[in-house]
């Protein structure tokens, strides 16, 4: 019986020791959260006509006329929004040239997320430089889909609303015919 004892004993020692015997290996995680951002705008061309003393004197267009752009912005991350000319405003002869600030923007945000909006009632003035428009709203997110970040532009010339030019077209005596100017519209990550 001692022998069994011994020999029991012995085998939970050797089983115990075999337990205690592992191996490991490690292997790496990583990700990489990249900023994907998407602008979509309806590309149709806005065209001014003036043809009125009216027209001349007041402007046309403005928050909630027929002068608009549908946009919307599908991020990862924050971002802000805004625009500039990518040139002179220029005449159809090819050197005479309007001043940009004729030319002005209203935004009607329509989107689910919160955001600042710096011309929801006031106009604000084209220039060569990026004019923001559109910013986070505090320390709230404005990543999201087209549904959660789309907002209508509205367009207006003339009005001297805002930061606009402040004598009207009338007064300004511009030389007549077609002018054209390709304006460029900016969207920039918002790194916290």
């Amino acid at each position: 019986m001692k022998t069994l004892v011994t020999l029991a004993a012995t085998l939970l020692i050797s089983l115990n020791i075999f337990a205690q015997i592992s191996q490991s290996e490690q292997i790496t995680i990583t990700a990489s959260l990249n900023t994907t951002m998407a602008l979509d705008v309806t590309n149709e061309p806005i065209s001014f006509e003036f043809s009125t003393l009216d027209d001349y004197e007041d402007g046309l267009g403005g928050k909630f006329s027929t002068y608009s752009t549908n946009a919307s912005i599908s991020s990862t991350s924050n971002w802000e929004f805004g625009y500039k000319a990518s040139g002179q405003l220029t005449h159809s002869d090819g050197s005479t040239t309007m001043p940009l600030d004729n030319i002005g923007v209203t935004i009607d945000w329509t989107g689910t997320n919160s955001a600042k909006n710096y011309c929801k009632n006031t106009p604000l003035a084209l220039d060569d430089e990026n004019i923001l428009l559109i910013g986070q709203q505090g320390n709230q997110s404005n990543a999201g889909d087209n549904e959660a970040n789309s907002f209508v532009i509205y367009w207006e010339m003339g009005t001297t609303d805002g930061n606009m030019n402040d004598e009207s077209l009338f007064e300004q005596d511009l030389k007549k015919g077609l002018y054209n100017v390709n304006v460029e519209f900016i969207i920039t990550e918002v790194i916290d």
